[in-house]
């Protein structure tokens, strides 16, 4: 296993040959990463949470299924913007290599044309779980044979580890590139299993506060202490001028008549 590509029949399958005059324009948002002026690929949120827990489905055995889009541009050049996926169902699932069978096709039409008039099939996606991320030589005979224009890509999904790539064509190539993510909106997560709307003052109840003990140096504490305090400096200063504990002496006695 390996994580270098095998060139293809094809080798001017090229991303860079993506001309953004081609596509409609269209800004996009809630992107988690950095839009360069480049050909680059854009995944919802949405998207990649259905990719694992279709994945997270089948342990032991690959599963697949196709991504749908399409292709805008903006004042940064063109990018493919992935807003849906559909399960590969029927398809031929082993443990190391998964095929999309006659039956496969006709469910994936049948949702193509039900619930993604406007969209176009723009990539696949499939699992490799427990042995990483790379494309195999059955993989890209998939990618070659149903997947082969410019901007179609291939994605890998490791429910085991966790690990994730995506692939493009680089001169009839498919090699790993990062992509960008694109947060869901309020809307579509609310709409999501499971949602639970909090409010932004909504806190969890708080145990009631203890009553506060009183404050030794309130007003009216400090007024009593100071009063307090007043009268026993009052009397402690009569005491010490009046010492009523020093014996008084005793009056003089008065001078003795003299007899004429």
């Amino acid at each position: 296993m390996t994580d270098h590509a095998a060139p293809t029949r094809d080798p001017s399958l090229d991303i860079a040959a993506v001309v953004a005059a081609d596509f409609p324009q269209k800004s996009i948002d809630r992107l988690a990463g950095n839009r360069e002026p480049r050909f680059q690929t854009v995944i919802k949120q949405s998207v990649l949470d259905e990719i694992h827990a279709h994945g997270k489905s089948s342990p032991e055995a690959e599963i697949c299924g196709v991504l749908v889009g399409n292709v805008f541009h903006d004042d940064n050049g063109p990018y493919l913007h992935i807003h849906a996926s559909i399960r590969g169902d029927s398809a031929e699932n082993r443990a190391a290599q998964v095929t999309f069978k006659a039956e496969t096709w006709t469910h994936i039409q049948n949702i193509m044309e039900s619930d993604h008039p406007d969209a176009r099939i723009v990539g696949w996606y499939h699992t490799h779980p427990g042995f990483g991320i790379f494309l195999s030589g059955m993989d890209l005979f998939i990618q070659d044979n149903f997947f082969n224009l410019p901007w179609q890509v291939a994605f890998v999904y490791d429910p085991t580890s966790g690990e994730e790539g995506l692939f493009v064509w680089h001169a009839g190539n498919s090699e790993r590139e990062p992509f960008l993510l694109q947060e869901d909106t309020l809307e579509e997560n609310q709409a999501k299993a499971g949602y639970e709307w909090k409010a932004p003052n909504d806190l969890a109840p708080q145990p009631a506060p203890l009553p506060r003990a009183k404050d030794p140096y309130s007003s009216g504490s400090v007024i009593l202490l100071a009063l307090i305090a007043f009268i026993v400096s009052f009397v402690g200063a009569m005491l010490v001028m009046t010492k009523p504990w020093v014996p008084k002496p005793p009056a003089p006695s008065p001078p003795a008549t003299q007899q004429l």
